[in-house]
């Protein structure tokens, strides 16, 4: 299909990760927010263009690491602020979005855990590879469940078979979830080592999470040939496909990145 997780596992590419994710958020968003919004669409524009300039540099690798960490860190702050506020006034009914309260959320959640990313290298902080498993797995498995739940919002009504397909997975994905949080109480620290039982569900998150990386990969390519009906934002599906394939790379390698 041509696509590839092609972001370099180094510092510089885990900021460029992260830097991407949130740009392309404020991106998904702006497309979201009713003309009538108009300083709200100027602020995102704002936080977008920020994103977009230390993000390049991270992709080039350009200007000392810690810095672009440092700036990294304030422009998703920021961002967050942002939607946290905007967040806030939607569920007031202050302002006119048609991106569900629950996206917004899904993407604080995703700025929030930057934050915890950034500061783990700026501290140069080691995760055993058991909390590492448990600490991925209860992040992204939500955020997996989420992207299906979107995906089928975007979908037409009348795409059935995909919409099946979707509800599917969604309830897959959602019992994985469940089955972290459980394990995170269940496997109480310390965690020195990688229990039998963890590593099963490792293997179990990994198989599936491939399956999905690819299920969102062959819907990118029928929205691209304008094959399935959708009001999905251009390269969302890439976006989630990118994450999905975040997750599994995570718990292969035993690390949170």
């Amino acid at each position: 299909m041509g696509y590839m997780d092609n972001y370099e596992r180094d510092a510089y590419g885990i900021v460029a990760f992260w830097l991407r994710n949130n740009l392309e958020h404020g991106q998904f968003f702006d497309r979201e927010i009713s003309h009538h919004e108009l300083e709200l669409a100027r602020v995102n524009q704002s936080m977008v263009q920020s994103l977009a300039g230390i993000w390049q540099r991270a992709e080039a690798k350009q200007g000392d690491l810690g810095m672009l960490v440092n700036e990294s860190e304030q422009a998703i702050s920021e961002f967050r602020n942002f939607l946290t506020l905007g967040m806030g006034k939607a569920l007031r009914c202050e302002v006119i979005v048609s991106t569900p309260v629950a996206l917004m959320d899904h993407m604080i959640r995703e700025a929030e855990e930057s934050q915890n990313v950034f500061d783990l290298m700026k501290t140069g902080g080691q995760v055993l590879v058991a909390d590492s498993v448990l600490h991925e797995s209860v992040f992204w498995l939500r955020q997996m469940a989420d992207h299906l739940a979107f995906v089928q919002h975007y979908l037409d009504p009348t795409n059935y078979e995909l919409q099946y397909k979707v509800r599917k997975m969604t309830h897959k994905f959602e019992r994985l979830f469940l089955q972290a949080n459980a394990l995170n109480t269940i496997i109480r620290k310390p965690r020195n080592q990688l229990l039998p039982v963890l590593n099963t569900f490792r293997q179990m998150v990994i198989t599936e999470t491939k399956d999905l990386e690819k299920f969102k990969l062959e819907l990118d390519a029928l929205i691209k040939q304008c094959a399935a009906i959708t009001t999905a934002p251009p390269d969302l599906l890439e976006h989630l496909a990118r994450e999905a394939h975040h997750l599994w790379r995570n718990l292969e390698e035993g690390i949170t990145t």
